[in-house]
């Protein structure tokens, strides 16, 4: 389940084209929904203006419905913007712990604690391993980031074809895995030093 470096290099940077290519679509969804927002906010500058010549408690009342619309447009914009680019733009510094795990997870089995091996195992595998009747181990399914690395390696070095829902479903479960590893202190289990030096 350890990668050779070679595998893992090639994987890494195959990562991080694209994850520069998520980052892009990213920001370029930014600039549209800030221009929405700059729209959103010129109309409501025109109702305001409209509001303050309007005669007609109607028309007031119109104007008033129509600014409440926009300001929860505003806000649901506000939050998509918020939202729509990562905190940090480097793929290393987004899942740098996943990238150490993902590169040496045997490494930190066999120097880690009960609760660190706890944590590998729920990392490494998509569900609990199980027991046949006969007193050995099912086939285990391996969690995305495992089962990616292993059908790369498997086609012979050729580009594994992912598309986007699955590309963005890689990079939730190992923003996810930062989250769990940010727990745990991986600087003792000598955990991919190899592949990140």
């Amino acid at each position: 389940m350890q990668p050779a470096k070679e595998l893992f290099d090639l994987a890494k940077a195959m990562l991080r084209d694209a994850w520069n290519m998520r980052l892009a679509l990213a920001l370029n969804e930014k600039d549209a929904l800030e221009k929405q927002l700059g729209d959103v906010n010129r109309q409501l500058e025109n109702m305001l203006d409209r509001i303050v010549e309007a005669n007609s408690a109607s028309v007031v009342s119109a104007y008033e419905s129509r600014i409440e619309k926009l300001e929860r447009d505003k806000l649901v914009l506000n939050d998509k913007i918020a939202k729509s680019v990562p905190p940090k733009g480097r793929l290393e510094d987004c899942i740098e712990l996943s990238l150490k795990f993902l590169s040496s997870p045997w490494n930190i089995w066999e120097n880690s604690d009960f609760a660190m091996r706890q944590a590998v195992l729920r990392l490494a595998f998509a569900e609990p391993l199980r027991y046949s009747q006969n007193g050995v181990y099912e086939t285990p399914k391996f969690s995305l980031p495992f089962k990616c690395l292993g059908e790369f390696s498997g086609s012979k070095g050729e580009m594994v074809q992912l598309d986007r829902e699955s590309l963005n479903s890689l990079f939730d479960t190992l923003l996810i895995w930062e989250k769990h590893l940010t727990q745990h202190d991986l600087s003792d289990l000598g955990c991919g030093d190899e592949h990140f030096g």
